[in-house]
């Protein structure tokens, strides 16, 4: 009888891995397919709007500073979109890194995945940033005096202004600029020297991309001719 129950179990534990492996391949296999469709989809979508496409680009790793970049290890650039929009060039593409807890057993590592687009300014401006506002931030900021506050109280309360250079921050966000801004109060940006850069959460679309750069076109635009002087001319 125990060994009759101890092949009963030893069968089950087999069928048990078996099942587990054949959910790992299914599993492997899914991804591999959803993988060959965003290619797919995204060298279309080049083709369509006159980009280059490239399944990675190392070179962007290191290019840019702040949130995410240069976080957690194992950070790779992948889906690289080159070509310009209105006049300005742009480059988007997936980001993503690892980062690690516990140790032994309970070591646990977790994959952060981000979309981003980066406009080319044509000048280096100032590390200005707009990002959408929650309370933790805005009581934060207001103790360390690091938020900007700007004249609209609305706008103050659905983002978070942060510059080193607060006369540049009035002079880009001006009134019909922060009016603009409130169509979009759940989309942040910043300009990091030479680009403008809309980062979020998650892997690009064509349609991501879209919105994106017509947010970042709108706002540009928007920002008057004397602060591009400035910029161009090495504004002090």
């Amino acid at each position: 009888m125990e060994a009759v129950l101890g092949l009963a179990g030893g069968g089950i534990f087999f069928l048990a891995f078996a099942g587990f492996v054949a959910l790992i391949v299914v599993l492997i296999v899914l991804s591999h397919r959803a993988e060959k469709q965003r290619v797919q989809t995204l060298t279309a979508y080049a083709a369509a709007r006159g980009l280059a496409y490239a399944r990675s680009d190392r070179g962007l790793v290191g290019r840019f500073d702040g949130s995410p970049f240069r976080s957690g290890y194992a950070r790779t650039v992948s889906h690289v979109l080159r070509g310009t929009h209105d006049g300005r060039a742009f480059v988007a593409f997936d980001y993503s890194y690892k980062e690690s807890s516990g140790t032994g057993d309970d070591r646990k590592t977790t994959t952060y995945r981000y979309a981003v687009v980066a406009l080319h300014l044509g000048v280096t401006a100032p590390a200005l940033s707009v990002s959408p506002e929650n309370m933790f931030g805005r009581v934060v900021g207001r103790l360390t005096n690091s938020d900007i506050e700007l004249e609209s109280e609305q706008f103050n309360r659905a983002f978070t202004v942060r510059c080193p250079d607060r006369r540049f921050a009035s002079d880009v966000l001006h009134p019909q600029m922060m009016e603009l801004l409130l169509h979009w109060p759940d989309r942040g940006w910043r300009f990091a020297g030479d680009s403008m850069l809309v980062v979020t959460r998650g892997q690009q679309t064509p349609q991501s991309i879209d919105a994106k750069l017509h947010m970042m076109d709108a706002v540009l635009d928007a920002i008057p001719e004397f602060v591009w002087r400035g910029l161009a001319g090495g504004r002090p």
